[in-house]
């Protein structure tokens, strides 16, 4: 079982090693087909990777997060979201959640991705993620689903009126993300995600010296984190918590 499980989240560590190269490639402007013919290479220096550097997450610790050659940094961010995708097949084979859910998650790997680099995401590529929760939502349709992502949406609307602090891309997320789930689950997601990101921003400020007012976060890759715990252990969290405030 242990091969299996191996198998499995290696699988989708490669599935995210793939696409970080492909999306990659296609925000650099690669032609068809070198976006996915073309041979892995430093950027800088252009050297060609072996396949040791390109072992998901362990070629980025054999190699210490740089070229070899020319000393280059890899981002932090390419083993950590293939960790991230390796875990989320493992979970869905583990717990045999539906396999549309993988859909989910790979747009939000994609949607992540840019995120990261722009703090923005593409507005085509949203609409498309938000026909995606509908057409979920319309295979077990559940009106109370649509209660919270719906109000809060709304309130974070008026919030962005008087103080930025979410994209609209990431409210529309949020709200696609809302209508697929329990509403547990998605105050979970919310303030999971939410978690997440002060985590990461007081990290920022503790070890990168920064001020906290210059502490940018994307936050769809810590809502796609979050989605994630609480379509697996959501309702367990949002109980014990209420048995924790004794409701």
């Amino acid at each position: 079982m242990i091969i299996i499980y191996l198998c499995i989240f290696f699988l989708g560590a490669s599935v995210a090693s793939f696409l970080n190269a492909t999306l990659y490639r296609i925000d650099k402007k690669y032609k068809y087909p070198e976006i996915i013919t073309k041979n892995s290479h430093c950027e800088k220096c252009k050297r060609q990777l072996n396949w040791i550097e390109l072992f998901p997450i362990f070629g980025y610790i054999l190699i210490r997060g740089k070229c070899s050659s020319c000393g280059n940094k890899i981002p932090l961010y390419y083993p950590l979201s293939e960790m991230f995708l390796g875990i989320s097949f493992l979970l869905f084979y583990l717990y045999t959640t539906p396999l549309i859910y993988i859909l989910v998650i790979l747009f939000l790997f994609i949607l992540s991705y840019y995120d990261n680099i722009y703090m923005a995401v593409s507005k085509n590529m949203v609409h498309i993620f938000l026909v995606l929760c509908c057409l979920i939502f319309l295979i077990n349709p559940n009106i109370y689903n649509l209660i919270a992502p719906l109000v809060l949406s709304v309130i974070l609307i008026v919030v962005n009126l008087f103080k930025k602090s979410f994209g609209m891309g990431d409210i529309l997320v949020l709200g696609g993300l809302g209508i697929i789930l329990e509403y547990s689950q998605f105050l979970i997601l919310f303030w999971g995600g939410i978690i997440f990101a002060l985590l990461y921003s007081l990290s920022l400020v503790l070890f990168k010296k920064i001020n906290i007012k210059k502490a940018k976060v994307p936050m769809i890759p810590f809502f796609s984190l979050a989605f994630l715990v609480s379509i697996f252990w959501g309702d367990i969290l949002f109980n014990s918590l209420l048995k924790f405030l004794g409701m």
